[in-house]
């Protein structure tokens, strides 16, 4: 009786079972992941870092004047100024901006400024009349060129501190954002040890042009105007001396006494980037925006 009952009620289940069917719970979809957050624009701006300073002696008379306009670097994350990193781009950005920030930091700090302020000072002690028509000075300029993934810096330091004249003394500085470091133009060359060649006898060519062309220098050939080593000087362009990038191609230039004397003045160079553009390697033309 009880196999009976029991073979009954298996097979009214079976029944019930076949009638009805059996419904297969759905299975919950995968969730659609979040759309991915735009990655955040990072832009960079050169801006100035003002240092104006003067100094008077006690009776009012001004000894010296400093005035550093150095460049400074900021970023920024979709338009608004990081000041505190939020996110590893925004920290990797304040990175590069600390590189290149620190450096004309080193640049200020390195100078003899607060000596020539002392120095100002004891000579009005001594010598009064020293200035009564003049007053030292220290003043720093620049201009800023971005092309590619570079910051070109070309810089003027003036400075009177006494003596016959004033004196001007070129700086450049060329930073590659991408890597964070700053470069010698060379370093953008397929061939650097070729390329330094190359411009300098391209400032050779340039230098005799104008020599050739000036009424003061008629009869006298480059030797005549420039130091005995002028050639080496000129082959050390890309790593002594003052080279950026401009809108128009390369602008070297030597300050006065680095090539000739004070009276000859600085000699600067322009070399179009039409005639250089065989040099590049491919990571340089990648830095300098010519792909």
């Amino acid at each position: 009786m009880k196999k009976y009952c029991s073979l009954i009620l298996t097979l009214c289940l079976a029944a019930a079972l076949a009638g009805c069917g059996i419904t297969t719970l759905p299975t919950p979809e995968d969730p659609e992941p979040p759309a991915a957050a735009d990655p955040e624009e990072i832009t960079y701006e050169v801006t100035t870092d003002p240092h104006e300073e003067t100094v008077h002696a006690e009776d009012g008379t001004l000894l010296m004047t400093v005035s550093f306009q150095l460049p400074h670097l900021q970023a920024y994350a979709d338009g608004t100024l990081i000041e505190t990193p939020a996110t590893p781009a925004q920290e990797e950005a304040m990175a590069r901006v600390n590189t290149f920030n620190e450096n004309f930091n080193q640049w200020r700090e390195s100078g003899d400024t607060a000596q020539s302020m002392e120095d100002a000072k004891s000579l009005y002690q001594s010598f009064p009349d020293a200035f009564s028509n003049t007053s030292y000075c220290e003043e720093f300029t620049y201009t800023a060129y971005r092309t590619g993934s570079l910051i070109s810096i070309a810089a003027d330091y003036y400075s009177y501190l006494g003596g016959a004249h004033p004196n001007d003394v070129y700086f450049s500085w060329n930073f590659d954002l991408d890597s964070s470091t700053f470069l010698t133009i060379p370093e953008l060359a397929t061939d650097p040890q070729a390329f330094t060649l190359a411009v300098a006898d391209m400032i050779e060519v340039q230098a005799g042009e104008r020599f050739a062309s000036e009424p003061e220098y008629e009869g006298l050939s480059i030797s005549d105007i420039y130091w005995d080593n002028y050639r080496e000087t000129i082959e050390k362009w890309g790593s002594d001396y003052a080279a950026s990038f401009d809108a128009d191609g390369l602008t070297v230039i030597f300050s006065a006494y680095e090539l000739a004397s004070y009276a000859n003045g600085p000699q600067e160079f322009h070399i179009p980037y039409a005639a250089l553009d065989t040099y590049w390697s491919d990571s340089g033309r990648t830095v300098l925006g010519l792909d």
